[in-house]
Formats: C-alpha cells, sequence, structure tokens
C-alpha cells in the first residue's frame, strides 16, 4: 500500500468516525441509540430514498451470506439483518462498526461488523452471495481496486449492488462546469475513469463531517466509466437516481421529482448491481 493510499486510509478512519447521517440525526431530534429513536431514523431515511427498495433486495437475502461496505447509521444493515440473511459488515472507521453491533443486539441478531478496509477486505474468496455498499466505494480512493475486492469476496452469480456519485449530475454541472466538461471530453477521447482532480469544496457540497471539513476523498464517475471498472463481472447494470433542489427546479417538490424523468438523466447519484 503506498503512503498516499494508507494516508487516505488513516483520514477515512477519522473522518468516518463521525457516522454519515449524524447531521440528519440532529435535525430529527434523535441523540441516541434506543430503539424509538432509531425507527424515527429509519423511517425518515427509507420516505426520502424510496428507490432503495427497487435496487437492493431485501426480500432475497433470506439464508444467504450478506456483506455491507460502508455502514454509516445503519438503516440499510438492520434492514438486511432483519431480512434473514447472514449478515458481515465492514467500515473503516470504529463508530459506524459500533453502531451496527449495537442493532444487532437490539434485534436479537448475532454481532457481524467489523472495522477494516474494502481495499484489503478480510475474507476469503467466494465467500458472500450479495456485497452491499451504498455511498461507500467512491471514497476509498481506489475505486477500481475497491470493485476487485468485491468481486474476489463474491461467489460465482453473487451480486455486487452499489452506489456512488454521477459525475453529470445536474449539480456537477452547475457547481464545476469546467471540471464537468474536461471529463466529458477525456471520455470522448477514450478515458475510463473517475473524474480527475476533486477539490475540497466540491467534495464538502457532498459530504462533511460535524466540523464542516470536506471528506478525505470522493470520486464521482459515469455510467460508461463505472461499466468498465466492473468489466471482470459477466453483467452490469445501472440507474442514475436521486434528486436535491437544484435549480431551476427549486419550486418542485422533491417527492415530485423523484418520481419524474429527470434523475434518470441529471439526478445525483449512480445505482449499479454487476453479477460475477
Amino acid at each position: 500500500m503506498s503512503n498516499s493510499q494508507a494516508d487516505v486510509d488513516q483520514a477515512n478512519s477519522s473522518f468516518w468516525d463521525d457516522l454519515c447521517g449524524s447531521h440528519l440525526a440532529n435535525v430529527l431530534g434523535v441523540t441516541d441509540s434506543t430503539p424509538s429513536s432509531l425507527k424515527k431514523f429509519d423511517d425518515w431515511y427509507m420516505d426520502y430514498y424510496p428507490y432503495l427498495l427497487d435496487h437492493i433486495p431485501f426480500g432475497s437475502m433470506a439464508g444467504k451470506d450478506v456483506l455491507e461496505v460502508g455502514l454509516g447509521y445503519g438503516t440499510v444493515s438492520q434492514k438486511i439483518m432483519l431480512s434473514g440473511a447472514q449478515y458481515s459488515g465492514l467500515d473503516i472507521a470504529a463508530g459506524p462498526v459500533a453502531m451496527c453491533n449495537d442493532r444487532a443486539n437490539q434485534i436479537g441478531r448475532e454481532p457481524g461488523a467489523r472495522q477494516g478496509s474494502i481495499l484489503h477486505a478480510p475474507f476469503r474468496d467466494a465467500t458472500f452471495d450479495y456485497v452491499v455498499a451504498i455511498g461507500c466505494l467512491h471514497h476509498t480512493g481506489d475505486l477500481q481496486g475497491a470493485i476487485n475486492e468485491c468481486l474476489r469476496v463474491l461467489r460465482p452469480g453473487g451480486k455486487l449492488i452499489f452506489m456512488v456519485y454521477y459525475a453529470y449530475s445536474l449539480r456537477r454541472f452547475q457547481q464545476a462546469r469546467s471540471e464537468t466538461l474536461r471529463y466529458l471530453k477525456a471520455e470522448t477521447f477514450g478515458y475510463r475513469g473517475p473524474v480527475f482532480g476533486m477539490r475540497a469544496a466540491e467534495r464538502a457540497s457532498y459530504d462533511k463531517n460535524s466540523a464542516g471539513d470536506a471528506a478525505p476523498h470522493t470520486d464521482f464517475i459515469s455510467r460508461r466509466s463505472l461499466a468498465h471498472l466492473c468489466c471482470g463481472f459477466t453483467k452490469f447494470s445501472s440507474r442514475v437516481e436521486n434528486w436535491d433542489d437544484a435549480s431551476p427546479f427549486k419550486t418542485s417538490k422533491r417527492a415530485d421529482m423523484i418520481g419524474s424523468v429527470w434523475p434518470r438523466f441529471l439526478g445525483l447519484d449512480l445505482y449499479a448491481t454487476a453479477t460475477k
């Protein structure tokens, strides 16, 4: 591991110890991890991201070995556990691991989360039927390496279900137009990979901690480049999702926009399923 990757891992371990979703929890008045507080958080989360149910097949996970990478506040973690899956969790930071294992104890499941990096996943080859990574792999500092490790730990026919940030979202065109157009030009001439040279202000507009610091590393990528990074899989599909109150749609309700065609072209997030 290079020094630069070691630095990213260390910075990520510290940054993400402040759980992803902590700001939302404060807004909702969730100040503890009691079942009632977590339910309040989870209900809001699933209502805000209803399309998660289109991408994560909770109903098909009973009895399956499922690895979740990047645990955050544990909403998806708990739903996977309750599906009847054999759950394992992995996160670079200690805080999300503790939250996930606390949830497991509360619902009578065996705690299965551990701290570690998906770039060096502490699992044998062909261990899992599913790997779920919502909003995580693009922060590792090595998106290709993270995808390759997910491929390694999947069984033949297993699925990687993940979300990364979309390079051609309306927000990207508005906040970083020149960089986005430069990326489009590079892709047109054959480049395949994430957006290069992300600035701290761009990263902070997507993820920042309670101190206001930007995430140490964030990748944005197109559907075409992400498909290329997943070329080791036998099947790949993707769909753009999510929306914010970007101009000229500030007066539109988010729920209405989510159900429109606009997120399919200019949404914030890219959801993908890759089959080994």
